[in-house]
């Protein structure tokens, strides 16, 4: 669960980084393109966000498997 908000936590920063710097934020020269490559590894590595939520839906709530 640290794994899945921290990295909705950083995907938002990420989005609000490069909406704040516009067209600017593409150019290399700033990295703001590159964090927000790096800020979507975070969502499928080392486990998938899906992972997360079924092992919480599974577990943690009871519910059915669902694959």
């Amino acid at each position: 669960m640290a794994k899945l908000l921290a990295s909705e936590a950083s995907w938002e920063a990420a989005n609000v980084a490069l909406q704040s710097h516009g067209g600017f934020g593409f150019a290399e020269e700033y990295d703001i393109e590159r964090k927000f490559r790096e800020t979507r590894l975070f969502q499928v590595a080392p486990i998938s966000t899906n992972l997360i939520l079924s092992y919480v839906g599974q577990h943690v709530l009871k519910m059915p498997r669902s694959f």
